[in-house]
């Protein structure tokens, strides 16, 4: 119930969805003086919503910088959503999705030597169905051990759909198979307070590594004066994230 409530709400909370339910308002209401304050007042937040600076000042205060683990561990856990597009299991064919950066990070950690082992965690329920499925993980894993990462280092959790049970799940793993509280946690960098927060509630001490990040380093032009369909999906992504962090700090999940 959560789960549908929760994206429910998100969705009614997105930039563009209360625009359009403002104008809308706007266009029904009798009151003429209203309805032009509130179009204004639309258009404006979408003004704001939409300029690259301003948004770009917002990822940097909100994503964290990027840390390289000290260290070798023994677990990483990569969080799933948005790291795979497409994923034939009969052809093997994978196709990245907007997060994949989060595979890439932790094969790299892999690899370098800072973790031992990899906990993929993340499944992918229908709204409609409740059906539960995991070909994004299986996706990730595909892409992993096409890289030389062995299947024994590779561990799958596949039931969670919400970063609470990424980390409820991912601590079961790392206590039973691993008798640890401790892991790298690889997810995007404008995830990773939320993440941290809902792992440190499961009893674990975490190692964050940022991945998939949103901000820029271009040189302030005249052209970002001007609004950005760009500058308004990462708004959207990071609006989101902070709407999910507030959620779950007042139901109790961080």
């Amino acid at each position: 119930m959560f789960f549908i409530l929760s994206k429910t709400f998100d969705v009614l909370m997105m930039p563009l969805t209360m625009v359009f339910m403002a104008i809308i308002y706007a266009l029904i209401t009798k009151n003429r003086a209203r309805s032009r304050k509130i179009i204004i007042g639309a258009l404006i937040g979408l003004y704001l919503m939409s300029n690259d600076v301003l948004v770009n000042g917002l990822l940097k205060r909100w994503e964290p910088k990027p840390i390289l683990p000290a260290k070798t561990y023994e677990v990483g856990v990569i969080l799933l959503g948005g790291t795979v597009k497409k994923y034939d299991t009969l052809s093997h064919n994978l196709w990245l999705g907007e997060s994949g950066d989060r595979g890439i990070q932790a094969l790299n950690l892999y690899k370098s030597g800072k973790i031992k082992k990899i906990i993929i965690s993340g499944g992918e329920t229908s709204l409609i169905t409740g059906q539960l499925h995991s070909s994004e993980n299986e996706g990730i894993r595909h892409l992993l051990v096409s890289a030389g990462v062995p299947e024994s280092d590779i561990i799958q959790e596949g039931r969670s759909k919400n970063t609470r049970e990424n980390a409820t799940f991912s601590a079961q793993i790392l206590q039973q198979k691993f008798g640890l509280k401790q892991c790298v946690i690889i997810t995007s960098a404008f995830h990773m307070r939320r993440a941290i927060g809902c792992f440190e509630k499961a009893g674990l001490e975490v190692i964050p590594f940022p991945a998939h990040y949103l901000q820029t380093k271009s040189e302030p032009w005249f052209d970002q004066l001007f609004p950005s369909e760009k500058s308004l999906a990462m708004f959207t992504l990071v609006w989101h994230e902070m709407i999910g962090y507030v959620v779950y700090r007042v139901v109790g999940y961080i």
